[in-house]
């Protein structure tokens, strides 16, 4: 995974999901990181600045430069700034694609 966002904007939403308890961000880091694993497939997911608080964009950029699924890795706070539509309120992180 290459952090394209400043490291302290990554470190910060590491930060805040840990102090709140909340492991959903973890998960969807690991579910993006086993994209990067496909044998079939491989990978790398680029991580890079979103306007809503502690979430990314992500993208997924294959080995010869080409690009596949570009998404959101978004947290949906209280309130919720990440302007993505969400059937069900949720507080955590989640992907959009």
């Amino acid at each position: 995974m290459k952090i394209m966002c400043k490291q302290s904007y990554y470190d910060e939403a590491i930060r805040y999901a840990h102090s709140i308890n909340d492991t959903t961000l973890d998960a969807c880091l690991e579910k993006l990181k086993s994209w990067e694993n496909n044998p079939r497939c491989p990978c790398e997911i680029e991580l890079h600045y979103d306007f809503a608080p502690y979430s990314f964009k992500f993208v997924q950029r294959y080995p010869d430069g080409s690009v596949g699924i570009v998404g959101g890795l978004l947290y949906h706070g209280k309130p919720d700034c990440s302007l993505a539509v969400v059937h069900e309120p949720f507080h955590g992180w989640c992907t959009h694609t």
